[in-house]
């Protein structure tokens, strides 16, 4: 049983709180990723569940067992360090299994262990090299595999991925998430990097000053943020926002220090004359004709390509405004374009609370 759960926990480092009041449910073979801005609390979070910090209130429950006031050896988890934590003296063969010779499991088992591990990290014609004669990306399989022979209730990573490159970084985030589906351990994965939130988490939860922002699927969260910071942190491009007003009507968006005019997407006569952000994906924007009624005139500032995407960056009267597709574009800096938005794709979130509007059934 691995299932974890946090009740009302915080944390506070003398006046300064760190964790305020968090509450997650994590179900037993789940991955979640803990995500957010540096300072939001995520590794400190990470931390308490290992045990390496300790709780200023709540509780931790791992597998239904409340371990709040255990040591980390008591939790039934293992750990992967951002810096590999790999022993320089010992050979990989000796760091996989430092963790079972202290438990004085019998050698044949730990070897056993071992040549099995290690055949699944491709690991095996490096079993007697030091941790100074490997790649970055080997050291970090080295540090699952030891992970992986304890075979615990629960995997914690904190950005396991942040120290290798572009290329290793995108083939070892295929292992992790490869091994998950093989071993089907719960784990918990802190990473700031969104991409790989949006790839591996199954739950993705975003912690903002200490705080659950929003937790949920990554589509929930990329389809429908809570507030306006989880649509501004998650997405890249990032989500376009723009400051508007509700007609009173309730039919249409008057864009703020613009004469434009967007159409409302959805019922939304409820908050007829509301002040709010109207949030718009790349993806979901349309270039056309300069003069097309219901749409955002604008001029090509740049047009950026990456072969398989293309994001042009436009100049309105509502500030600079991005434009992703899958195509190929035609554009060209100083042209006058107009930016039309798909049927029901923009975001409305209230002004004060930041909080997204919900349109009427």
């Amino acid at each position: 049983m691995g299932a974890v759960s946090l009740r009302g926990v915080s944390k506070s480092f003398g006046v300064v709180d760190v964790i305020k009041d968090v509450s997650i449910d994590i179900a037993e073979g789940e991955f979640c990723v803990l995500i957010g801005p540096s300072g939001s609390g995520k590794s400190t979070l990470l931390r308490i569940i290992a045990g390496l910090e300790t709780a200023s209130d709540g509780e931790i429950h791992i597998g239904g067992r409340d371990v709040t006031d255990l040591e980390p050896k008591q939790r039934d988890i293992a750990m992967v360090f951002q810096s590999y934590a790999l022993y320089p003296q010992m050979t990989v063969r000796e760091n996989m299994s430092f963790a079972l010779r202290l438990a004085r499991r019998p050698k044949d088992e730990i070897n056993q262990k071992i040549d099995q591990v290690a055949q699944v990290l491709g690991l095996e014609k490096l079993l007697d090299r030091l941790p100074k004669e490997l790649s970055g990306g080997q050291r970090q399989r080295v540090a699952m595999g030891r992970a992986i022979v304890r075979n615990p209730a629960v995997f914690l990573f904190d950005e396991p991925l942040s120290n290798l490159d572009a290329k290793l970084r995108s083939q070892v985030r295929g292992e992790i998430r490869d091994l998950h589906h093989r071993l089907n351990t719960t784990s918990v994965y802190v990473t700031h990097d969104q991409v790989e939130a949006m790839t591996m988490g199954q739950k993705v939860v975003v912690l903002r000053d200490g705080r659950v922002e929003q937790a949920g699927t990554p589509l929930e969260l990329y389809d429908l943020p809570d507030s306006i910071f989880v649509a501004s942190f998650i997405g890249s491009p990032a989500i376009n926002m723009m400051n508007a007003t509700i007609d009173a009507d309730g039919k249409s968006l008057a864009l703020r220090d613009s004469q434009s005019r967007l159409p409302v997407p959805g019922n939304y006569s409820a908050f007829a004359g509301r002040e709010v952000v109207v949030g718009i994906r790349p993806e979901y924007l349309e270039v056309v004709s300069h003069d097309t009624v219901d749409a955002l005139p604008a001029t090509v500032r740049a047009v950026e390509t990456t072969g398989s995407d293309t994001t042009v960056i436009c100049d309105s009267p509502v500030g600079q405004i991005l434009v992703s597709s899958k195509s190929r574009s035609p554009l060209h800096m100083g042209e006058d374009i107009a930016l039309r938005v798909a049927d029901g794709k923009a975001l409305l979130f209230d002004k004060q609370t930041e909080r997204r509007l919900t349109p009427s059934a």
